[in-house]
């Protein structure tokens, strides 16, 4: 750095008054020389801490930058460590599930070989099952027919079972759709004819009939005998007071109202005899009572033959019971009768019980349970034409 004063020319000194001006003052310029020197050295020791404070600053910055730049690097660096173990993993983590994917693909292409081999031998199998179909007889598919119906009409005859005549015909109806043969194209309208006749006939609400029945065997169980027995100990109900003797009651003789005391009590002595009469005749009134029986030995039935008499009953309208699922009206109608006519003769008709067994045996008398059911005859009767013209079997004879 130059100075730039040291080359400007130092200014005049004004002449002092006296003195000349040309001649200068030697002494004077002398004494400024050492002045400028050490102002030029004051400036160049000033810059020279300036630039060495300047170069001490980009220094400590430099070093600063490269430990904030080494660190920086050091981290970028962990960070591709990290980056590469991670792309490493799903390097992994890809070839595994490549392999299962190939190992899983490999599975399903043997599961769709194996359908494709279950389907075609089930396609076999419905080819043979057609081809045997087809090729089954005109003679045996009538015996099956033949048998089938046979046992509907067994069902309807025997045991009057609609149901199950219903269901051995609706067979027979889908064995003659399976084979299509034209030849049994009649037989299959007789079926349908026979199917519409079955299932328009009327039913019998058997739970509800079964439900009335047992009912009647719980009233059996509880209505009184005309004697005592094990169910009803108590024997007959209470006499209605209309049926009981009836007993006259003493009573004093009427006195007037100012009647002396000892008239008073010589009536109230005089009706003692009576009035005690009269309260041991009520007492031992309830000992004595007036029934009906229709039948004389129903009194003088033993606790066992009571018994019996009431197992009688339950063995009977278990008969009942029967006879409704067999369809029988005859066995029905006669059981039920007995059991009405032994509940009158034997039980006593005052009780509640007994009156409402009374009633539901004979509701349960009037109750029909014959069905009328209809027969097959019109299949019976095509498959005997069949039969009469004739079958062709497989190699075209009769």
């Amino acid at each position: 750095m130059t100075d730039n004063t040291s080359s400007i020319p130092p200014a005049p000194v004004p002449a002092r008054p006296g003195e000349s001006a040309a001649t200068p003052d030697v002494s004077t310029s002398q004494r400024a020389k050492p002045a400028r020197g050490k102002r030029t050295g004051g400036t160049l020791i000033t810059a020279f801490i300036i630039v060495v404070i300047l170069a001490g600053a980009l220094g400590a910055g430099l070093w600063a930058q490269r430990k904030q730049f080494m660190s920086s690097g050091r981290e970028v660096a962990a960070r591709l460590d990290q980056l590469t173990r991670d792309l490493t993993q799903s390097r992994n983590d890809t070839r595994e599930a490549l392999a299962l994917a190939q190992a899983q693909a490999g599975k399903v292409a043997e599961l769709e070989t194996r359908v494709r081999e279950a389907q075609s031998q089930a396609q076999t199998l419905q080819q043979a099952l057609q081809n045997l179909n087809d090729g089954t007889s005109d003679e045996m598919l009538a015996n099956d027919i033949e048998r089938l119906v046979t046992i509907a009409s067994q069902q309807l005859r025997l045991a009057g079972n609609v149901g199950n005549a219903i269901v051995a015909l609706e067979t027979a109806q889908g064995r003659l759709a399976r084979a299509d043969r034209p030849r049994f194209a009649s037989l299959q309208q007789s079926l349908n004819g026979d199917l519409d006749r079955l299932r328009a006939v009327p039913t019998v609400d058997i739970p509800g009939q079964s439900a009335r029945i047992e009912r009647l065997v719980a009233l059996v169980n509880r209505a009184p005998l005309l004697v005592p027995d094990a169910a009803a100990p108590n024997g007959t109900t209470d006499t209605p007071a209309a049926a009981r003797v009836p007993v006259p009651a003493a009573s004093a003789p009427a006195l007037p109202a100012d009647a002396v005391w000892w008239e008073r009590w010589r009536a109230e002595i005089t009706s003692w005899p009576g009035r005690a009469g009269s309260a041991l005749a009520h007492e031992l009134g309830d000992l004595i009572s007036v029934q009906r029986a229709d039948a004389p030995a129903a009194l003088l039935l033993s606790p066992e033959q009571a018994e019996q008499v009431r197992s009688t009953l339950r063995q009977r309208l278990l008969t009942v019971q029967l006879s409704m699922l067999m369809r029988q009206s005859t066995v029905w109608k006669s059981e039920l009768e007995t059991v009405a006519d032994t509940l009158s003769r034997y039980f006593d008709g005052r009780a509640a019980d007994t009156q409402a067994a009374l009633t539901l045996a004979r509701d349960l008398a009037q109750t029909d349970i014959a069905v009328r059911v209809p027969d097959v005859a019109d299949s019976l009767n095509n498959i005997a034409a069949l039969r009469a013209a004739g079958f062709k079997t497989d190699d075209g004879q009769d």
